[in-house]
């Protein structure tokens, strides 16, 4: 009875680590496809719901002059994401997603550094981006 307890007890922590880590893949992707200007790929990451107002946030920068989306698209060229951390809420497949935005900036000799930009959440329900910066 002992050992059937430690084999269910590992199998719940197998589960939510999963869970968690599959989180941090959908946050990872979403964010890298954005940056990219892969607006189409980043959406797929999203809740229907969310989809809504991503697509529409998209229609917007899509009206934006050639010359405003290219300088925009150089700028996010030079930016990473990097997600800090994933917590879960409230014991469900929820969970709140830290992560960093950060700009590599190459010195004269080459050398990159990264400077911090943004540091935000962005919360991912059952496997997809549900909100962001909230």
């Amino acid at each position: 009875m002992k050992r059937l307890l430690t084999i269910v007890a590992v199998c719940l922590l197998a589960s939510c680590t999963g869970k968690a880590d599959k989180a941090q893949s959908c946050a990872q992707g979403f964010l890298d496809a954005f940056l990219s200007n892969d607006f189409n790929s980043a959406a797929s990451y999203c809740t229907d719901d969310f989809n809504i107002d991503f697509n529409q946030a998209m229609e917007d920068f899509s009206k934006l002059d050639d010359s405003v989306k290219i300088l925009l698209k150089e700028q996010c060229s030079q930016l990473k994401a990097e997600v800090v951390s994933v917590e879960r809420v409230n014991e469900s497949d929820t969970f709140s997603v830290n992560y960093n935005i950060v700009r590599v900036c190459p010195d004269s000799s080459g050398v990159a550094s990264e400077q911090g930009l943004i540091t935000s959440t962005l919360k991912v329900v059952d496997g997809k981006v549900a909100s962001l910066n909230k």
